[in-house]
């Protein structure tokens, strides 16, 4: 039953990635690099788009916004929740403390600066894009 369980899951999960062009979107933003290389072996060339405030389970589109999606190399993706140091990852923003619910957390997000490997902090924004200062609200 168990199994079961599990591959249905899975099953939920699959229908609920991330669309294949919106995370071209994302890898061409962040120069086709990953963003986070945590891991030592980094392949540094970007093939997903990661988000910095995890769904959990399926979670809610709310927060496959731009503003919460980063690009990674499979590696560092993966790294991400095995391994790394959680509070270096919220340090540089590549991590986002979820909120009371989704849409607080996309706001959050929307709201932390991520901060590259070479030390430049980018705000990330709902459209695509990402500017080397806070954009001014809408």
């Amino acid at each position: 039953m168990r199994g079961w369980i599990c591959a249905r899951r899975n099953e939920q999960q699959m229908g609920k990635r991330i669309p294949a062009k919106k995370t071209a979107t994302v890898i061409e933003r962040d120069g086709g690099l990953c963003f986070l290389r945590i891991a030592k072996d980094s392949l540094g060339e970007a093939t997903v788009a990661d988000h910095r405030a995890n769904r959990g389970n399926g979670g809610a589109n709310s927060l496959d916004g731009y503003s919460n999606l980063l690009a990674a190399c499979t590696l560092c993706n993966g790294f991400k929740e095995s391994g790394a140091n959680r509070g270096e990852l919220l340090a540089r923003g590549v991590r986002v403390q979820s909120d009371s619910t989704h849409e607080k957390t996309a706001i959050r997000a929307l709201n932390t600066p991520v901060v590259d490997v070479n030390g430049r902090t980018w705000w990330l924004d709902n459209t695509g894009l990402r500017h080397d200062r806070q954009p001014q609200p809408y």
